[in-house]
């Protein structure tokens, strides 16, 4: 390792092809190039070891350092503001006491807590920005200041197919070209297989456009970096065809939006410290510590985008590589986000990731994708959003999140994990704290700890809740089981709007009675279809534990016919405008083995009935208004069975579902639905 001092100013103008494809004011690496950049390893970042108030000129860091007189440091934020980030240069260091040449701005926490039995670490943290060779674009000082002149025109360093390069102790600051495709501060272009090539132990910081781009490589190593106050996305895989790639123990620290012309996809609105296009990438140990967007987002196109287009990957059916041990605080649009994904034209979409054993095959076998041991605080408006198939969080930490988990999922449960609500850690404070919220489904909370859900707010606090404002259909059998509440309102169901029909459906199982104190019962909202008198009122959750069973019945048809009003055999009624305010589908929970009276606000034309989410030989009764005799009805829609008129309403109650009624003179159809 080269241990003296080399610094490498990237001058020349702008604008320029001084290297065909690569641009000018860079270190290009083309076919059969080789690029060996050896620094001193240094500490590349800890902790603090005691909090460090705003003022602090001294501070104390966790570990023993190499850093030196002269070197510069960033501290990361600790509450929810990631531009509470700050850098300094150290002018004395004494053991793990290391001073700082201006008093810091902001306060950084520093403390590990013990709540309810379990360690939660806040600790901010300290990276180096110094290293033994700088790399820069021209018109920057020592400080990292860049003059008004050269803002936007960093340099940049590019490796090609068939290059090799293995970058070790670099510092890289002013780098990357604003606003500019393809101009970043490290690289990797369209590279392919490039195992034993690397990123290790480096710096990159003032960036102008990204820090370390990953684009059409597979098996690089990107470890133990650190990126501080990047525009945009920071450690970047670009189009979907990245894979087998490790990130390991790297940080990310501010991450800013660009304005206007400097932001190159319409996702760096929402900049991601680790955006990752294919699940087939190891990610481990690595640090989000403050974006404007969000810490980790999975952002999986269904194929490859970009000169990447073509290629065999399916990004939202592939499995997941490892990911564990991560941390994620202080993102302002989220801390793990598995949703939306980029469209071939750079916007992006809702998406839902099921990863199946065999990508190409959406029927082949599903493979769950775990994410271990996330700990994730300071996040807004939530740590997690998760949006898929077949998902799972374990041994999860969320502490100080305005909401803890929302899983838009099927089969995606939190387990065996904890969920604070707030810690000591008073740097800045947020309302709203809800640990799980339910959405859509089957998901649920499985050997969770919930602690410190009291407080009162726009709504009071909460362990467990649904998805606010919800306009959407959710599953009945959504569920809670073998869970632990300390200091905690248990559940708060918000009255429901009357324009989101699943504020109306919303209904959780108590699988073990941890919840409700009853086993196999359900958790339901204060609706008039959705209670009973056999219902047991809470009033301190909004909402009635009741013995159920509950289904869930769905209506689409062929032309608007919502609002529909639903009338229960006991007059209990509610009226629905439609899923996601579709008038054309609707979708409600139901107490099932009881009679309903559906009357639409118009001809449905073709519809569709099915009853899901119950158990077997469980049923529903519904009469529905046509005007019309029906001109054909089949059962089990796929196989296309057709069903046989009764010759009464008796007969339809007594079958297995198996024939209808007809009554010309109310204009009304019988059916019964049974599991």
């Amino acid at each position: 390792p080269f241990t003296d001092r080399l610094r490498i100013t990237l001058t020349g103008p702008m604008n320029v092809e001084a290297a065909s494809g690569m641009g000018s004011r860079l270190i290009g690496v083309p076919p059969g190039g080789l690029l060996e950049i050896w620094g001193e390893p240094r500490t590349a970042w800890t902790h603090l070891d005691v909090p460090a108030p705003a003022g602090s000129g001294p501070i104390r860091v966790a570990e023993d350092v190499d850093w030196e007189v002269g070197d510069r440091v960033a501290v990361a934020p600790s509450g929810f503001d990631a531009l509470e980030a700050e850098d300094r240069e150290i002018t004395a260091v004494s053991g793990r006491t290391v001073t700082l040449d201006a008093p810091l701005s902001h306060h950084h926490y520093g403390e590990v807590q013990t709540i309810a039995g379990r360690s939660v670490d806040q600790r901010a943290e300290v990276v180096l920005l110094t290293r033994s060779i700088t790399i820069r674009g021209v018109g920057v000082d020592d400080d990292g200041i860049v003059d008004p002149g050269a803002a936007g025109g960093g340099g940049h360093v590019m490796i090609l197919a068939g290059a090799t390069a293995r970058i070790q102790g670099v510092e890289f600051v002013h780098m990357g070209q604003t606003g500019v495709l393809g101009r970043y501060p490290v690289h990797w272009h369209m590279a392919g297989d490039v195992p034993g090539q690397f990123i290790r132990n480096s710096s990159i910081w003032r960036s102008g456009n990204r820090c370390v781009t990953v684009h059409g490589a597979d098996r690089l190593e990107v470890v133990d970096n650190t990126c501080y106050d990047h525009l945009g996305h920071g450690y970047f895989l670009e189009d979907g065809a990245e894979t087998g790639n490790r990130f390991v123990d790297n940080v990310g620290i501010l991450g800013r939006r660009p304005e206007g012309a400097a932001r190159l996809l319409p996702s760096d609105e929402r900049p991601a410290t680790f955006w990752v296009t294919n699940p087939n990438n190891h990610l481990e140990g690595n640090v989000a510590a403050g974006s404007q967007g969000i810490g980790f987002w999975y952002a999986l196109p269904e194929e490859p985008t970009g000169p990447a287009a073509g290629q065999p990957d399916r990004p939202r059916r592939t499995p997941r590589g490892d990911v564990r041990d991560t941390l994620a605080h202080t993102n302002q649009r989220g801390g793990l986000s598995v949703d939306p994904g980029p469209r071939p034209d750079g916007e992006t979409e809702t998406t839902s990731y099921r990863p199946v054993a065999v990508p190409t095959d959406p029927n082949s076998d599903v493979v769950p994708a775990v994410f271990e041991n996330l700990v994730a605080y300071k996040n807004a408006p939530r740590a997690v959003w998760l949006r898929g198939h077949a998902h799972r969080l374990t041994g999860a930490i969320l502490a100080d999140n305005a909401i803890g988990a929302t899983f838009a999922s099927s089969e995606s449960f939190i387990e065996d994990a904890f969920v604070t609500a707030e810690t000591d850690n008073d740097v800045s404070r947020r309302g709203l704290y809800r640990g799980f919220e339910f959405y859509d489904g089957r998901v649920g909370a499985r050997r969770v700890t919930f602690h410190g859900f009291s407080g009162a707010g726009a709504i009071p606090w909460s362990a467990l809740g649904y998805n606010r404002r919800n306009a959407f259909s959710v599953h009945t059998g959504n569920v809670a089981e073998d869970l632990e509440f300390i200091d905690s309102n248990v559940v708060y169901l918000e009255p429901p709007q009357a324009d989101k029909d699943g504020d109306k459906a919303a209904v959780f199982l108590d699988a073990l009675g941890m919840v409700a104190g009853t086993a196999g019962h359900w958790v339901v909202a204060n609706t008039p279809l959705l209670t009973t008198p056999e219902c047991d009122a809470r009033p301190a959750w909004n909402a009635s534990v009741c013995p159920g069973p509950y289904s869930r019945l769905i209506l689409r048809a062929s032309s608007d016919f919502a609002p529909i009003d639903v009338v229960r055999d006991d007059a209990a009624e509610e009226r629905f405008v439609g899923i996601g305010n579709n008038p054309d589908r609707a979708s409600m929970s139901l107490v099932a083995n009881r009679a309903y009276a559906i009357q639409t606000a118009a001809s449905a034309g073709d519809m569709q009935l099915n009853l899901r989410d119950g158990r077997p030989g469980e049923w529903i009764e519904v009469q529905i208004n046509l005007g019309a005799a029906p001109s054909r009805i089949v059962r089990d829609y796929w196989e296309g069975n057709p069903m046989n008129a009764a010759g009464s309403l008796a007969e339809v109650r007594a079958g297995d579902g198996s024939v209808y009624w007809y009554d010309a003179a109310s204009g009304r159809l019988h059916l019964k639905l049974v599991v």
